[in-house]
C-alpha cells in the first residue's frame, strides 16, 4: 500500500524532470550547476502547470499557451 502511495506521489515529478530535459536539449539549454538546474525545473514545472490550467478552463479564447524557449523564466525575468 505504501509503496503504491509513493510511486504516485513520485511519477508526475518524474514525468515533469523528464520534460523538462527534454525542453532543455530543444532548447540548447545548460545550467551552471545542479542548484540553478534545480530552480529551473521548479519554475518550468510551475509555468508548465499554469499553462495546462488556463488551456483546461471552459470557455472560447481565441489562443492556447504553449511551452516555448522561455518556460524556465520567471514573470520577472521575462
Amino acid at each position: 500500500m505504501w509503496a503504491t502511495q509513493v510511486v504516485s506521489r513520485t511519477l508526475p515529478e518524474v514525468s515533469m524532470a523528464e520534460r523538462h530535459e527534454q525542453w532543455m536539449v530543444h532548447n540548447g539549454r545548460v545550467y551552471e550547476d545542479d542548484v540553478e538546474k534545480e530552480m529551473r525545473l521548479k519554475i518550468f514545472k510551475d509555468n508548465v502547470e499554469f499553462m495546462e490550467s488556463f488551456d483546461s478552463v471552459a470557455g472560447a479564447k481565441p489562443y492556447k499557451l504553449s511551452v516555448n524557449q522561455f518556460a524556465d523564466l520567471t514573470n520577472e525575468e521575462f
